[in-house]
């Protein structure tokens, strides 16, 4: 294992040293007003996790986690000629439903006695969500791959090795992705980063680890599903850009960008501490409080959700 880690470290900073060069002429994320960043930033650097995946697939001869690709190939050519938003759906609603039907007997759903059309329905929903609501979650700098870099460690310690290479390539990303972000990943990072973990949620028998490994991303769902509630409630369109999660609204009001993102990364270190007691109810209780505590920082130190 020591000697994947290490290749991995130098594949990754290998070829990131090569995107950075290209990808500040190639691909660049320029500011709109809902941008956090006020310069022009070379992006898609997630293109780089769909590589190191396909070598970490490459050396372990699992190719069926070729699955998971095209999700994160569809990012990337989003990211340089932006894809109508509904295309994007239909394509995201047909890489799910791949893998529904592909690993439906060894998932979670097969433990669940509902009728086929309902647990399709209902993975439909939950992977479109993750997928979606990881992108809407990568708006500052640092915050979805140092939180999806420690969910992913903890997976390759108490279930398997399958990610490991795209672990080890969010850690050394975090050098380019910390603020200041010398690169952005992009939704071919973002949407692939959330179809793994839907996959890793789906791809369970044991369904309080399904569920732990969900509470553990609540940090940044809570934020993006709380805030598409409110604009439902408020009757926005939800597909609109908009900069109105609470991550972005505490960057708005002058907190940095390093003491939001480690504010939901310490959220989530210690639900994945707790995660370890095996203990769903601890778990709940945790999650419940973080939700107050996130009411707290709206209230202190966020602009008004409807400024």
């Amino acid at each position: 294992m020591v000697k994947e880690i290490f290749l991995y470290i130098f594949l990754s900073t290998i070829i990131f040293k090569i995107f950075q060069k290209y990808f500040s002429i190639l691909v660049l994320d320029k500011p709109s007003f809902r941008s956090s960043h006020n310069k022009v930033t070379p992006t898609s650097g997630g293109l780089v996790f769909l590589l190191i995946h396909f070598i970490n697939i490459l050396l372990t001869g699992n190719y069926k986690l070729l699955i998971l690709l095209p999700i994160g190939i569809l990012g990337f050519f989003d990211d340089v000629i932006n894809i109508n938003q509904l295309y994007r759906l239909i394509f995201q609603s047909l890489n799910i439903s791949i893998i529904y039907f592909s690993y439906f007997n060894f998932s979670i759903f097969n433990l669940i006695h509902l009728s086929s059309s309902i647990t399709f329905l209902i993975s439909l929903f939950l992977g479109l969500l993750l997928v979606n609501c990881i992108n809407f979650m990568d708006g500052i700098d640092g915050l979805v791959a140092s939180n999806m870099s420690l969910i992913f460690l903890n997976y390759a310690f108490v279930n398997n090795r399958d990610f490991l290479g795209i672990t080890i390539c969010l850690f050394v990303f975090l050098f380019y992705n910390w603020c200041p972000a010398k690169l952005f990943m992009g939704d071919s990072g973002s949407t692939f980063l959330g179809i793994i973990l839907f996959f890793m949620i789906f791809i369970n028998k044991n369904l309080n680890s399904s569920l732990s490994i969900f509470l553990t991303a609540s940090p940044l769902l809570m934020d993006s599903i709380t805030c598409i509630l409110r604009r439902l409630l408020n009757r926005e369109n939800i597909f609109s850009a908009h900069n109105k999660h609470l991550y972005q609204r505490l960057q708005r009001n002058g907190m940095k960008h390093s003491k939001v993102t480690l504010i939901y990364t310490f959220s989530t270190f210690l639900l994945l501490l707790l995660s370890h007691f095996n203990n769903l109810i601890i778990m709940s209780t945790l999650v419940i409080l973080l939700f107050i505590f996130g009411i707290y920082l709206e209230k202190k130190y966020a602009m008004p959700f409807k400024a």
